[in-house]
Formats: structure tokens, sequence, C-alpha cells
């Protein structure tokens, strides 16, 4: 006897395989965003202080300026992957609850299979054992 829900099963399993793919694709994305800020944050503080002339003091203002917007843009990158992460942690929460639910179901259904294959196997020994106990013995003499 088959588990009448294998198919759901299979299933199952395979969204929460995807849901563990997605949940390692966020988790390396923001990874990624992550390590962009903190390149930014260093290119930043790299940035010489020493102005020898008024071009070069607009200048580094400038670049300090877009850095600054550059940065702010990172961390708003490395927030929306770390809400990203959080939601793809919660799929998969989900996804393996609703597959170790069905796990157990089939587990479940195994056992009782396991168990009424046996009680009919025993069942058909008692009956021989009974059937051969019955039966007058013949003996050749």
């Amino acid at each position: 006897m088959t588990f009448p829900l294998s198919s759901l099963l299979r299933v199952r399993g395979v969204q929460e395989r995807v849901a563990a793919q997605d949940l390692s694709r966020a988790r390396a994305e923001h990874v990624a965003a992550a390590a962009a800020h903190e390149d930014a944050v260093s290119s930043l503080s790299d940035i010489a202080t020493s102005v020898g002339d008024p071009a070069a003091l607009l200048a580094m203002a400038a670049a300090r300026s877009a850095g600054q917007a550059a940065l702010a843009d990172l961390r708003a990158l490395t927030r929306m992957r770390r809400d990203e992460v959080a939601a793809a942690e919660a799929v998969h929460v989900r996804a393996r609850r609703d597959l170790r639910g069905l796990e157990r179901l089939d587990d479940a259904h195994r056992l009782r299979a396991d168990e009424e294959r046996l009680r009919t196997e025993q069942n058909a020994l008692d009956e021989i054992a009974t059937s051969r106990a019955a039966a007058p013995e013949t003996s050749g003499a």
C-alpha cells in the first residue's frame, strides 16, 4: 500500500530544496553587499586630507560627497539584503515544517502498513498451524 500523499511529499521536498537555495542565494548577496559597504568605508577613509590648492579642495569635497551618497546607497542595499535573508529564512522554516509534517505522516503510514503486513502473515501462519493440528495424523502403520 502506497502513501496516499506521496506526490504531495515529493512536491514539499522540492519546495524545501528551492527555499534552501533561495536562502543560500540571499545570504551570499547579503555578504556581497556588506563587503561592498566595507570597501566603500575604507575607500572614503583613504581620501587624502591635506589640500594644496582650492581645486584639490573642491575635488576632495566632491569625492567625499559622492562617496557618502554611495555609502548611503550601500547601507540601504545591505539592509535590504538582510531583510531578504530574514524573509528567505522564514520561507525555508515553513517549507521544512511542512515537509517534516508530511514525513512524519509517511513514517506513521509505513509503520501501519508494516504492522498490517505482519499481522496478515501471522494470521496465515496461525491458520496453517491450526489446520495441521486439526488434521488427523495419517501414519503408514
